[in-house]
C-alpha cells in the first residue's frame, strides 16, 4: 500500500450529509446523492433498509482518490419514498444508468452492498448484453448481500414483512426499537452499531415525515429468485475486475456465500474474508474497507 495513502479522515452526520448532496430528478421522483472528489468515477450503492449514509465513514477517505458519488435509491434515505409504488430492482438499476447518463460518466467503478449488489449484478449483465456500450465499467466491490437465492437467509422479521397483506399490517407496528434489535443481530458480535447510530439510522428510514414502507421495499427477495439465473451468470460471464468483501458473522450473507464465491469460477476474482466482521463491513470495519476499495480500484 502506498505510504501516501491518508486514512485520517472525518465522518459527515447525517445532518451534513443531507447538506452536502444534490438531487437529481427520475421521471416524477427526486433522487438523493452526494458528490466529491476527483479523479476516476466512483459509485458507492447501498443496501436495505438504510441509505447511502452507510459509507459515511469512508466517504471522505474516497473523496481524497476518486471523484465519488454515493446514492439513495428510490424509497430509501433521503430520495422520493412513494407509498403506492410499485418497487423493483429494475427500476432502481435504471435510476443508476440515468444518473450515469445525465453526468456523462463514460468510465465507472462501483461499490455495491446487500439489496445493491442485485443492482450490481444487473448493470454487469446489461454490460455484457450491449453491443455499444455508453460507458465502461473498470471494477466493482461486492460487499455482504443475496448474490445467490438459494443462499440468501433474510430474517424472520423479513420474511414476515416481505408477505403481502401481513407485511403492511406488521409495517404499523415498527418502531425504533424493534429496528434497533434487528439490526444489531446481523452485525458481529463485537461491532454492534450504537443505540446512537440506530436513532439516526431510524431517522434516515422514516425521512421525512415518519414514512415507512419496508414492507413494499423487500419485494426484492422475490425479485431475487425471478431473475437469479441471469444474475448469477452475470458473474460468472463478466470480464469485470470484481473483489467480494464478507463480513463471516453475518447471518444473512457470511461464510455460507463466501464459500460459495470460492468455489465458483468468476474471472478476475479476489475473495477477503472477515470472520469476526457481520453485514456491514464498511460500518464496522471500516478502515480496512477503505484500504481494500482502494487498493483494488486505484
Amino acid at each position: 500500500m502506498s505510504d501516501m495513502l491518508d486514512l485520517n479522515f472525518p465522518k459527515k452526520n447525517a445532518t451534513e450529509w443531507l447538506a452536502a448532496g444534490k438531487f437529481f430528478e427520475y421521471k416524477k421522483f427526486q433522487i438523493f446523492y452526494i458528490q466529491e472528489g476527483r479523479g476516476q468515477n466512483l459509485i458507492l450503492l447501498h443496501g436495505f433498509p438504510t441509505s447511502s449514509w452507510d459509507y459515511s465513514k469512508i466517504f471522505n477517505g474516497l473523496t481524497r482518490y476518486f471523484n465519488t458519488f454515493a446514492i439513495d435509491f428510490l424509497g430509501f434515505g433521503y430520495s422520493s419514498k412513494p407509498t403506492k409504488h410499485t418497487y423493483t430492482l429494475m427500476e432502481q438499476t435504471d435510476i443508476i444508468e440515468s444518473f450515469i447518463e445525465k453526468n456523462a460518466l463514460k468510465r465507472v467503478k462501483f461499490v455495491f452492498h446487500d439489496y445493491a449488489v442485485s443492482v450490481g449484478q444487473e448493470i454487469l449483465a446489461r454490460h455484457l448484453e450491449r453491443n455499444e456500450r455508453k460507458y465502461e465499467i473498470d471494477g466493482a466491490v461486492f460487499f455482504n448481500g443475496g448474490l445467490f437465492p438459494h443462499l440468501h437467509r433474510p430474517t424472520f422479521k423479513q420474511k414476515l414483512l416481505a408477505t403481502p397483506l401481513l407485511g403492511a399490517i406488521l409495517t404499523k407496528f415498527y418502531d425504533e426499537k424493534k429496528f434497533g434489535v434487528a439490526f444489531s443481530d446481523v452485525f458481529g458480535k463485537n461491532t454492534k452499531p450504537t443505540e446512537k447510530e440506530i436513532s439516526v439510522l431510524w431517522k434516515l428510514i422514516t425521512y421525512p415525515n415518519k414514512i415507512l414502507i419496508p414492507h413494499k421495499l423487500l419485494k426484492y427477495i422475490a425479485e431475487r429468485r425471478l431473475h437469479g439465473d441471469r444474475w448469477k451468470n452475470a458473474l460468472l460471464q463478466t470480464d469485470v475486475p470484481l473483489l467480494f468483501i464478507n463480513g463471516g458473522e453475518d447471518p444473512v450473507s457470511g461464510s455460507h456465500l463466501a464459500d460459495e464465491i470460492e468455489k465458483l469460477p468468476i474471472k478476475n476474482k479476489k475473495l477477503i474474508r472477515w470472520p469476526n466482521i457481520g453485514h456491514y463491513p464498511m460500518w464496522e470495519n471500516p478502515e480496512e474497507s477503505f484500504k481494500e476499495i482502494y487498493e483494488f480500484l486505484k
